[in-house]
């Protein structure tokens, strides 16, 4: 048990004590690694929730953490780890978070104030658990953290996240069960058929309808769940904490990364938390750091390029910019650093801003034309548009992006992992049509959110849009930047589906998130467009209804018209920055 006797006194030793325990408040135990330094009689506390196990903590900054006077808590969530109950996916995690970080501001060694930290579910954590304001929360540190469970996190513009839920879930589905049969319970029966599924998880959940993916579906109900729940209804609003984030009292620190999934939820969690967050201190004390990473790596390499050292973690000096954050928000001081601190690609620099997005942007239509032009010239006349032809059964693989799809590729490679990644391997494809610009005259920085507005229109009940902005070097390569997608039911946002006609123009809003990047003078521009990413979202099967229940076989062909002319002037708006000399 851990208490506040015994080794007090001792320099520079560290305690670590292994499951201690806390009871929430509907009675299971939840247990915790506590590290401490012994020389300390009370502390601050930093608390990271987690549902991985410890293995997937080994890379916390726990020295930074205790350099700065902190102890850390790492609670294993309910129903994983060492902790007892059943682990339901975010169901439940805003009481239990709020229990942990009281009961951690009343620990003996405890000087009253907690300090939340954690990636992605242990991120989203931090928010289910914040709305709640708890008394002893000082701070919050949510690394790659969406803003929504539903727009966010199980679809993006009324896609299914395919690709990395079928990953999230495979790695849950093993750790659940190693859990259960840790319990007594007999599974190896799931256990065969899960390793025969782990074989090739992506050609398992798309053998029939996505709703039925096997295994996942069996051992954790909420894929089904999920799936059946494309549009909002009751359930989604039931666990999110999306609209109550205003409620949050204290300073955070968002750290994101330019082709990580959760680019767009981070972004959107700063920029609301720093105009609505309850207090003055909150409202001023959100930070966002954006850096060339994906979800789980750092490094600075990411794709198909590197960026260098100063574009690491390391590099920037992230532990130490996290452990002083986690210090002022814990003493209630002036949280340092600029507001936003985001690495301009392809400049090799940093930028310190004060807002996002950046003062002085200017807001540049780049339009796509005739012959597969694209220019900042607006198209003439009411005749152009580009044909093609979308087959669900031959969708357009994806090569990088901003996802959460961490290996694996059509060959056994590695093109699905994200990232900036050469799209020439498509070029044989006719089911994608490029726009694509001069070169440039001079260097071109596009630091912000982008956007495409796209005309278009289909011959099938329902149908997708995928756009990518792409840096053509001189020697051939085209890499993507960023990406986006739109499901045409749901081009209204998913309170409810909005049917498109047989072959009407609708104008489209694709949201590419944001980038920053530079353009260099003698790269060209260029714009794709698509009908499906796969393995990153689901391939939309063309009918009206959920396409998670629609199996295989009734998937049919779309045919489809982009329009790019004076009366439908098909579009991406860029967020151009002056360029230093």
């Amino acid at each position: 048990m851990v208490d506040s006797r015994g080794e007090v006194g001792t320099p520079n030793r560290r305690l670590v004590d292994s499951g201690v325990p806390m009871t929430t408040r509907d009675g299971v135990t939840l247990r915790s690694v506590v590290h401490r330094m012994a020389d300390r009689e009370t502390q601050p506390i930093v608390l990271v929730r987690n549902p991985y196990g410890e293995p997937l903590t080994r890379n916390l900054p726990i020295w930074a953490l205790l350099d700065r006077g902190f102890a850390i808590v790492i609670q294993d969530c309910r129903g994983t780890g060492d902790s007892d109950g059943e682990f339901v996916p975010f169901e439940g995690e805003g009481p239990d978070t709020a229990d942990a970080i009281e009961w951690c501001g009343s620990l003996p060694f405890s000087d009253g104030r907690v300090v939340m930290y954690g990636a992605s579910y242990s991120g989203m954590v931090q928010f289910a658990g914040a709305v709640e304001r708890p008394r002893a929360l000082a701070g919050m540190i949510p690394v790659v953290t969406p803003d929504d469970y539903q727009t966010r996190l199980a679809y993006r513009s009324g896609a299914f996240q395919m690709g990395q839920l079928t990953g999230w879930y495979t790695m849950k589905t093993l750790q659940s069960l190693i859990y259960r049969a840790q319990h007594g319970e007999d599974v190896r029966d799931l256990m065969g058929r899960f390793f025969r599924h782990a074989a090739d998880p992506y050609a398992s959940v798309g053998s029939g309808a996505l709703i039925d993916a096997p295994v996942l579906s069996e051992v954790l109900p909420t894929w089904r769940r999920w799936a059946a729940a494309d549009t909002t209804g009751e359930y989604w609003p039931s666990i999110s904490y999306r609209d109550r984030r205003a409620d949050i009292e204290v300073p955070a620190l968002h750290v994101g990364g330019w082709f990580d999934l959760f680019l767009g939820g981070t972004i959107a969690n700063f920029t609301c938390l720093r105009s609505e967050a309850s207090t003055e201190q909150a409202r001023t004390g959100q930070r966002l750091i954006i850096g060339p990473w994906q979800h789980i790596d750092q490094s600075g390499t990411v794709g198909d390029l590197s960026f260098g050292a100063a574009a690491s973690a390391a590099g920037f000096g992230l532990e130490t910019a996290v452990a002083d954050f986690a210090r002022a928000a814990a003493e209630g001081s002036e949280v340092p650093g600029a507001p936003v601190r985001i690495y301009v690609m392809q400049a090799g620099r940093w930028r310190e801003e004060q807002e996002w997005p950046l003062p002085g942007t200017r807001w540049t239509p780049w339009f796509l034309d005739e012959g597969g032009s694209l220019s900042p010239r607006a198209p003439q006349g009411d005749a152009g548009e580009t044909r093609y032809i979308h087959d669900p059964n031959d969708p357009v693989p994806m090569r990088g992006g901003q996802s959460g799809v961490f290996a694996g590729g059509l060959d056994g490679g590695s093109e699905w992992t994200a990232g900036p990644r050469d799209q020439r391997p498509l070029d044989g494809r006719s089911d994608i049509v490029r726009f694509t610009g001069d070169e440039l005259a001079e260097d071109l920085e596009v630091t912000g959110p982008v956007t495409v507005r796209l005309f278009a229109a289909t011959d099938a009940e329902d149908t997708d849009f995928v756009a990518r902005l792409i840096d053509v070097y001189p020697d051939g390569r085209a890499i993507g930047v960023v990406d986006g997608i739109v499901r045409a039911k749901f081009r209204n946002g998913q309170d409810e589906a909005t049917p498109v006609g047989p072959n009407e123009v609708v104008e489209y809003e694709i949201d590419l998130w944001a980038t920053s990047w530079l353009f260099r003078a003698g790269h060209r521009l260029r714009v794709d467009i698509a009908s499906s990413s796969y393995p990153n979202w689901d391939v939309n099967a063309g009918v009206l209804g959920n396409n998670a229940i629609v199996p295989p076989e009734q998937r049919r062909t779309a045919r489809q018209r982009i329009l790019h002319n004076g009366v439908h002037p098909s579009h991406i708006v860029l967020p151009v920055q002056p360029v230093s000399p």
